[in-house]
């Protein structure tokens, strides 16, 4: 589903980017690039386009760094997936529609599922 694509990772968790970097690979991802935060990902915005998928943590549906972010990525031609523990974004966050949301803790089919929506969205 992957095949020869990098992806970046926005997490804060470490092991949580781990995981999904495991996940990520057993879907044919090529590279896989992490970020803590916005400030790091903003600091390799030279690297946007090469992104084809990115995997952004969101920490509540207000969040105006994420969204400047999310919004600049989407621009860049990325597809997103937004991962969050807020259950008001279960179901989507207004600003980015066609995003899916995987909701932490998740399960590698979760995954799978968010990944194949953003790509046919």
């Amino acid at each position: 589903m992957l095949t020869d694509q990098t992806v970046l990772i926005v997490e804060s968790e470490f092991l949580i980017a781990l995981d999904i970097q495991r996940c990520l690979e057993t879907f044919g991802a090529a590279h896989t690039v992490f970020a803590r935060n916005t400030a790091e990902v903003m600091d390799a915005i030279d690297r946007w386009p090469s992104f084809g998928f990115a995997l952004v943590e969101v920490h509540h549906r207000h969040d105006d760094d994420t969204a400047s972010l999310l919004r600049g990525l989407a621009k860049a031609g990325v597809k997103l997936v937004l991962l969050t523990a807020d259950t008001t974004l279960r179901r989507g966050h207004s600003e980015f529609p066609a995003a899916p949301v995987v909701m932490k803790p998740f399960l590698e089919e979760d995954l799978a599922s968010a990944l194949k929506q953003a790509l046919t969205s």
